[in-house]
């Protein structure tokens, strides 16, 4: 999901997909691992790239699984806009298996009960299905297709899977200002030969380290896509997690916005919410 974890951050939709860290409640706290890799001479922007998603990841640690509701509105170059309503399911991976996470669409009509799950794979190519009602079958997302729009979003559907650790070769570029104060901006270079994307440039703030901004560069390593997470909030026993995400397409002109309402966190959801053969009865 757009960018939250494994090193994401947005979303997933991690947040996509995603992108959406976990700190400690009470305030903002520092990784001594991290510090200390940073701290040490010897250690090259790989190592210190790495460095920080690994803290990123153990940042985003133990919340189990989480629901949220989200409003989807896509704007087009001449500034029409078109809304969806979905819901965002999402299953912390245990014991070397990677995050697992559910959209299911609710609005418009056309597309009501439409559902995309993603089971991420660290150190493999993540897996993907994405159930159509009207053709009444669950179709699995080639890798090589991965890099489509998904539902005419500016989201691509590799946007939408959380971001392993081990999907990036990592290198740390600098820190500078940012929204939220001093940023990481860490270079991300995808390692799976089917993504869209050349590089990404993620930028983590330096307290909390949730991922405020991706810059997405195509194959032909152009600037096409930036995300922005802004309207942070805590909840939850201590979870961040952003209320507004907007995906910007440069070459088109066309943006996506997601707005999310609450999340609840704990809500009891396991590995049969999220199987394939499922998504048919998905309500």
């Amino acid at each position: 999901m757009v960018g939250r974890k494994r090193g994401a951050g947005p979303h997933r939709m991690r947040a996509l997909l995603a992108s959406v860290l976990l700190l400690a409640a009470g305030g903002v706290l520092g990784d001594d691992r991290l510090e200390a890799v940073l701290a040490d001479p010897e250690a090259d922007a790989s190592t210190r790239g790495l460095a920080v998603a690994r803290a990123a990841e153990r940042m985003d640690a133990g919340f189990g699984d989480s629901r949220a509701a989200v409003r989807m509105v896509l704007h087009d170059a001449r500034g029409s806009t078109a809304d969806r309503q979905l819901r965002i399911r999402t299953l912390e991976g245990t014991d070397g298996e990677g995050d697992r996470s559910l959209i299911v669409f609710d609005s418009p009509a056309d597309q009501r009960g439409t559902a995309l799950l993603t089971w991420n794979q660290p150190g493999a190519d993540d897996d993907q299905w994405l159930y159509l009602p009207a053709l009444g079958r669950v179709k699995k997302i080639a890798a090589r297709n991965r890099s489509g729009p998904f539902v005419g979003s500016e989201f691509a559907f590799e946007d939408l899977a959380e971001d392993e650790i081990e999907a990036f070769e990592w290198r740390l570029l600098d820190t500078g200002d940012c929204a939220l104060g001093r940023c990481y901006r860490v270079e991300r270079t995808p390692i799976e030969r089917w993504s869209g994307y050349s590089r990404q440039v993620a930028w983590y703030d330096t307290g909390a380290l949730r991922l405020v901004r991706v810059e997405y560069e195509d194959r032909k390593g152009s600037h096409i896509k930036t995300l922005v997470a802004d309207d942070w909030r805590q909840s939850g026993g201590g979870y961040w997690r952003s209320g507004y995400m907007d995906m910007v397409n440069h070459q088109t002109g066309r943006r996506t916005e997601l707005v999310w309402g609450p999340h609840a966190f704990g809500t009891g959801l396991d590995a049969d919410d999220f199987s394939p053969a499922a998504l048919p009865r998905i309500r």
